[in-house]
């Protein structure tokens, strides 16, 4: 009887000594997850963003070639279509300047952009701080500055639908130099912010894209809706109609592909403590990528709009 307890308690004591073992083992690992995930809030690694290949190639190598073939599609058929666009507007009257100057400056930055690919392989190539930060400069223009001049020509096809006489105020090229001026100035102050608080920056970011898809979008119900209810004396074939009518496919081609652009990202930076480093890289390859393709966009739909495209397909 004393063996049959004895053998009893002995193996009571080891139920609730592996019992303790495991709840132990599940606080390691709890506190482990959270000490993880701290750390994953206060260092966010965005090597495709930050122009860190080397850790690219040792946590998703694909993204390396993904990102090789991006900008160089890029580069070959950005840059010709882009000096074209500066080209016709240049050339063209005062008034197709005054009209389209946020396009013009708009294909200034995609060339600009384009003109870097040779940096950004160097990069690769050549471990070196200075070149990724430069190369982070140049992302940073394309991060901030394009969807700031989309949403400018958004705002103005809005004013110039809606709120004729403010339009007509503010279209002295003088107001949209200053216009230009505070957008360089964000757009550089944001390039500097990029390289030197790279996480502070990226949140800062998300919040500035969605204010700026807000507006935009906005702008675009604002224009459907007086497309749907159009005013007196103005018929399906008027001017007034049509006016609205292009109005409304620029605001809604500028906000399909920011929103194409962005979204991802944006969800992927809400995600990025539960996803894993791969995970996150493969979102941030695909943006990017998408980013890029979606910059042909602009001025493709500008050479529609200018009779160019027509001409070519010998119509």
């Amino acid at each position: 009887m004393r063996g049959r307890l004895t053998l009893f308690s002995v193996h009571t004591t080891n139920r609730l000594s592996t019992s303790k073992i495991c709840r132990f083992a599940q606080r390691v690992r709890r506190e482990d997850e959270q000490i993880y995930r701290k750390r994953k809030r206060n260092h966010f690694p965005s090597p495709l963003s930050h122009g860190d290949w080397h850790n690219i190639n040792n946590w998703c190598p694909e993204v390396t070639w993904i990102y090789f073939f991006v900008i160089v599609i890029n580069a070959l058929v950005g840059l010709p279509i882009n000096v074209w666009v500066l080209w016709l507007i240049v050339r063209g009257s005062e008034g197709v300047l005054a009209s389209e100057i946020f396009t013009l400056n708009l294909a200034a930055l995609e060339l600009i952009y384009c003109l870097q690919v040779p940096l950004a392989l160097l990069n690769y190539f050549v471990l070196n701080s200075i070149l990724s930060k430069t190369s982070l400069f140049f992302n940073g223009l394309i991060i901030f500055g394009r969807p700031l001049f989309q949403c400018c020509v958004c705002v103005e096809r809005y004013l110039a639908v809606l709120h004729p006489l403010t339009f007509l105020r503010y279209r002295p090229l003088r107001y949209r130099v200053g216009c230009l001026a505070l957008v360089w100035m964000i757009t550089f102050g944001g390039c500097l912010a990029f390289v030197l608080l790279q996480l502070l920056v990226y949140y800062a970011l998300v919040v500035f894209i969605i204010l700026l898809l807000s507006v935009m979008s906005f702008c675009c119900l604002a224009v459907l809706r007086a497309l749907r209810s159009p005013g007196p004396g103005e018929g399906e074939g008027q001017g007034p109609h049509l006016a609205k009518k292009r109005a409304f496919r620029i605001i809604t081609v500028n906000l399909v592909f920011t929103l194409a652009t962005y979204l991802p990202l944006i969800v992927a930076a809400f995600l990025y403590s539960h996803i894993s480093d791969r995970s996150f890289l493969t979102v941030d390859g695909t943006c990017y990528s998408i980013s890029v393709f979606c910059s042909f966009v602009q001025p493709l739909h500008f050479l529609s709009r200018a009779g160019k495209l027509q001409c070519i397909m010998g119509h």
